[in-house]
C-alpha cells in the first residue's frame, strides 16, 4: 500500500492559493564550474530518491483536506528552456510537484511550497550535488554536512514542526493598513524576469555591521528606500513599504524536519523625503530583531495552528476551506505586504564540493499583488542578490544596485536571463 501524509501546517496554504499567475513555486540553483553532465545527474537523482521522501508524494484531494501520496516513479531531470518559477503540471511531471532542471553548467531545484520550505530544498539540492560529482569521479569527504542516501529516512526529517512547537497563548490582533503596491507593464509574452547582483558576503556584512545592522535588515531598508526614491517620491500615495521576510523557526525551535517549517514577519515604513537610509536601516534591525524574538515567533506558531485546531472547520468541506483560506490570504497577505525579500542565508558546503559550485541562486516567485520579489542566498563568500520579476520597468532594481555599488561602495556584478528584454 501507498503511504499518504497530512500536508503540515504552512503547506496547507499553497493548494488554496495557487494558480498561473501565483505559482508558489520558488527555485534554488547551483552554479557549476564546469558544465552538466545529464547522466551523471539523472544518476544522482535516482540515487537521492528514497533519502527524500517529502518530496516524493502526489497531492491528493480529499473530501475536507489536501493530503500527500507516495509514489515510485521516477524523477525525470529535464534541460531548463522556460522561464524559472513557473506553474508546475503534475500530468507532465509523473505527478511531481518538484522539478530538477539543468541549463549549461547550472542545476536548479524548482520546488512547490506545500512539500518543504526553502531550508529543505537546499538540503535535498546539497544531497544531490554531492552525488553527481561522486558520479563524475570527484572524491568528496561529507564532513557531516550531505543527507546520505544510505543513511535512512530519521523520522524527525518528516515532522510537522508547527504541531509540536504550538502551545496557547495571549496574541494581540493588529489591524495593519494595506500596504504600497508596484505597478507596473505585463511582459507581452508572460513569464519572469530574473536579475542576479553578486557581492562579496564578507564586505556586505561589514558594511552591514558598520550601521548597526544585519544583512537582511539593511537590504530591506535599502529596497525600501529604493521604492520611495523611484515610485512613492512621484506619487500621491503615502502606503507604507512593506518588506515580507521569511524566518527560519529552525533557529529559535530547534528541528530536523525537511518540511516547512518558516514564518513571515513584516518590516513596513511610511518613508518621507525627510528620511534618511541610514534611519531607514536602523528602524529596519530594531523591528527584525523584535520580530524574529522568540516570543513573537511563538505567537506566529499559535496563529498558524489555531484555525486548523478549531473543531468547528474539521467537518467544512475542502472547496470552502479553498475560497475561505483564497480570501484570507488576499486580504490578510497579499494586500498586507509590498514584496518578498527571502534570505536564506549562507551555504555551508564540504570544503571538496566548493571548489566545483561558484554560486547558490534563490529565486521567489512573482505574484499578482507583488510583481517583483527578491531571494538573497551566499556561498563561498558570494552573496546573490536575485531579483525575478513579471513587469517590464526595472528603476527600482536600477537604483538599488547603483546604491549599492555606488553610496555602499561594493563590486556588483550583475548577470540576467533577459527574459522580456527586447532586443
Amino acid at each position: 500500500m501507498k503511504k499518504w501524509y497530512k500536508l503540515d501546517n504552512a503547506a496547507k496554504l499553497f493548494p488554496s492559493v495557487t494558480n498561473t499567475k501565483n505559482t508558489s513555486v520558488y527555485r534554488i540553483s547551483a552554479v557549476l564550474t564546469n558544465p552538466v553532465d545529464v547522466d551523471a545527474l539523472q544518476q544522482a537523482a535516482d540515487t537521492v530518491f528514497d533519502r527524500f521522501p517529502m518530496f516524493t508524494v502526489k497531492l491528493r484531494r480529499g473530501v475536507f483536506w489536501n493530503y500527500l501520496e507516495s509514489s515510485t516513479d521516477k524523477i525525470v531531470i529535464a534541460e531548463d528552456q522556460q522561464y524559472p518559477c513557473r506553474n508546475i503540471d503534475p500530468t507532465t511531471n509523473n505527478g511531481y510537484l518538484f522539478k530538477v532542471l539543468y541549463y549549461k553548467n547550472r542545476v536548479s531545484v524548482e520546488v512547490f511550497h506545500a512539500l518543504t520550505d526553502g531550508n529543505g530544498a537546499v538540503e535535498f539540492l546539497k544531497s544531490l550535488l554531492y552525488y553527481y560529482l561522486l558520479y563524475m569521479g570527484h572524491e568528496i569527504d561529507t564532513e557531516d554536512r550531505i543527507l546520505l542516501a544510505d543513511s535512512g529516512v530519521d523520522i524527525h526529517d518528516m515532522e510537522d514542526a508547527f504541531r509540536r512547537y504550538y502551545k496557547d497563548c495571549y496574541v494581540e490582533s493588529v489591524r495593519n493598513s494595506r500596504a504600497y503596491h508596484i505597478k507596473g507593464t505585463a511582459f507581452e509574452q508572460f513569464g519572469n524576469n530574473v536579475v542576479h547582483g553578486v557581492v562579496s558576503a564578507s564586505q556586505l556584512n561589514a558594511l552591514a555591521k558598520q550601521k548597526g545592522s544585519t544583512i537582511t535588515a539593511y537590504l530591506s531598508a535599502l529596497l525600501s528606500y529604493s521604492i520611495y526614491q523611484t515610485r512613492i517620491k512621484y506619487s500621491k500615495s503615502n502606503a507604507p513599504v512593506v518588506i515580507a521576510v521569511p524566518v527560519n523557526l529552525r533557529k529559535a525551535f530547534p528541528s530536523r524536519t525537511l518540511r516547512n517549517f518558516f514564518g513571515v514577519v513584516n518590516l513596513g515604513a511610511r518613508i518621507t523625503e525627510d528620511t534618511t537610509l541610514d534611519e531607514l536601516i536602523f528602524r529596519m534591525n530594531e523591528m527584525l530583531k523584535y520580530k524574529t524574538g522568540k516570543e513573537n515567533l511563538q505567537n506566529i506558531i499559535y496563529n498558524n495552528v489555531a484555525l486548523e485546531r478549531n473543531k468547528a472547520t474539521l467537518f467544512v468541506p475542502l472547496f470552502l476551506k479553498n475560497w475561505f483560506v483564497n480570501l484570507g490570504f488576499h486580504m490578510l497577505g497579499e494586500s498586507k505586504r509590498t514584496l518578498t525579500l527571502s534570505n536564506i542565508g549562507n551555504i555551508i558546503l564540504p570544503q571538496q564540493m566548493n571548489e566545483h559550485v561558484e554560486l547558490i541562486e534563490a529565486l521567489v516567485y512573482p505574484s499578482n499583488k507583488s510583481p517583483m520579489n527578491c531571494g538573497i542566498s551566499s556561498v563561498n563568500d558570494k552573496l546573490v542578490i536575485t531579483f525575478t520579476r513579471n513587469i517590464v520597468e526595472s528603476d527600482i532594481l536600477q537604483y538599488f544596485f547603483s546604491t549599492l555599488a555606488g553610496e555602499a561602495g561594493l563590486e556588483v556584478e550583475i548577470y540576467s536571463n533577459d527574459w522580456g528584454i527586447s532586443e
